[in-house]
């Protein structure tokens, strides 16, 4: 048992190289299927949001995952991506997981939306055959865990996340953002987080532009919005002041020649696109046409900052917390598989004295020896040499006076107390 954690997060790489592997959770079955072919990895859990792009495993070698890993990049050389991977292992990588899941390693400290990403990659995993006995444990207790800091320090207070701090970005920037013409491009999860902090902030005229009308129209249930299609896009981002972009798109969905014809029909009137996507939605270069201003997620730092610095009493809590756990969990599961190794080995004795016992009770049925004779000559040849080896150890225990050793086996074989002892 080897935990090895792999991957590359907003600390280590800009977002130009977070975009170019990323691992979208609806072909996790099919990514996690091509690793597990190796034979000497045994399970495996992908994790890829805007802020990083991880793998979880339990595998015989790092390099072979490691190479696996570097592989899935789009349009980057190995080498350019390979000074930005950290790699953990065992204890060090379980305390890693830790602090994923509980927001502690996010870009803004405490978010709660990475523990539920956590346990929805863990749900796909699970049903891609990806997750064993191994994983099961380790995650039920990291899900513990992280229920646990969320009671009983102040890392869960005032929640906060990537799109509100998005939402602040803007009314920070734009002064007349609560009037503002806001367009909000994508109708997932963090969509939805960023419709909730507008319903807030925001009273001017909003915009929904998302691939399936059908499915963005729960979204602005209860809320004053228009709904269209990703086809009025341009026309959408004619009249807009803000973008807020954040789609599961592998490719832009805005690239500089649309910007371009759409600055022309505007007047070069400016206004303000903020791109939270990974991989991002907006191509880089449309930051160079007059009048746009153009932010992604790495342009957050500051209020991200802030945030740090308010929460920094409570972060030390949890990294105490986190290095108990981590040392107790490794220690557990490294015990647990002792346990299973010891099992396999005992198991793997036991049949080969089965097997070759039931060889020679085959032959003797060949041969037109009576088959309840064989039965019986079976099982008792079976059982003596089953017995053997446990009998001269505990005959060797009594004689040195290990009475303890006598005791345990008797535990361990259910034994039940003899008459004399009951006497």
């Amino acid at each position: 048992m080897t935990i090895f954690v792999i991957g590359i997060n907003h600390k280590t790489a800009p977002v130009h190289v977070r975009e170019r592997i990323y691992f979208a959770l609806d072909k996790h079955n099919l990514y996690l299927r091509d690793l597990l072919a190796y034979p000497d990895v045994h399970e495996a859990m992908l994790l890829s949001t805007c802020n990083r792009s991880e793998l979880y495993c339990d595998a015989d070698h790092l390099d072979r995952v490691r190479e696996w890993f570097c592989a899935q990049a789009t349009a980057l050389f190995r080498s350019t991506l390979k000074p930005h991977l950290y790699l953990y292992r065992d204890e060090k990588a379980i305390a890693h997981i830790m602090r994923v899941a509980c927001g502690l390693d996010s870009m803004i400290v405490g978010e709660s939306q990475i523990f539920g990403q956590m346990k929805e990659a863990f749900s796909e995993s699970c049903t891609a055959g990806a997750v064993g006995t191994l994983f099961y444990r380790l995650f039920q207790q990291i899900f513990t865990m992280v229920k646990e800091i969320r009671t009983t320090t102040s890392m869960g207070a005032c929640p906060v996340s990537v799109a509100s701090a998005a939402i602040h970005f803007a009314k920070q920037t734009l002064p007349h953002f609560p009037q503002a013409n806001i367009v909000l491009i994508g109708a997932g999860s963090m969509s939805e987080l960023l419709l909730r902090y507008l319903t807030v902030h925001h009273r001017g005229t909003l915009t929904l532009v998302n691939r399936s009308i059908e499915h963005a129209l729960p979204l602005l249930v209860g809320m004053k919005g228009n709904l269209v299609g990703l086809d009025q896009l341009e026309s959408a981002l004619i009249e807009a002041d803000i973008v807020l972009s954040a789609t599961g798109s592998v490719t832009p969905l805005i690239t500089q020649k649309t910007m371009l014809a759409v600055m022309r029909t505007r007047a070069k009137r400016s206004f303000m696109l903020i791109d939270i996507a990974v991989p991002r939605d907006i191509e880089s270069s449309v930051a160079e046409i007059e009048g746009v201003h153009l932010f992604c997620i790495d342009d957050l730092k500051t209020i991200i900052e802030n945030n740090r610095q308010d929460r920094e009493h409570a972060t030390n809590k949890v990294r105490e917390m986190i290095d108990q756990k981590s040392i107790e969990c490794m220690g557990e599961l490294q015990s647990i598989d002792h346990v299973q190794d010891t099992i396999r080995v005992y198991r793997e004795q036991i049949e080969a004295l089965c097997r070759v016992e039931l060889v020679k009770a085959k032959q003797q049925l060949q041969q037109g020896v009576d088959p309840s004779q064989v039965l019986d000559e079976f099982a008792r040849v079976f059982t003596k040499k089953l017995l053997h080896v446990p009998s001269v150890q505990l005959r060797q225990a009594g004689m040195a006076k290990r009475f303890e050793l006598l005791s345990l086996a008797k535990q361990l074989f259910a034994i039940p107390e003899s008459k004399v002892e009951r006497l």
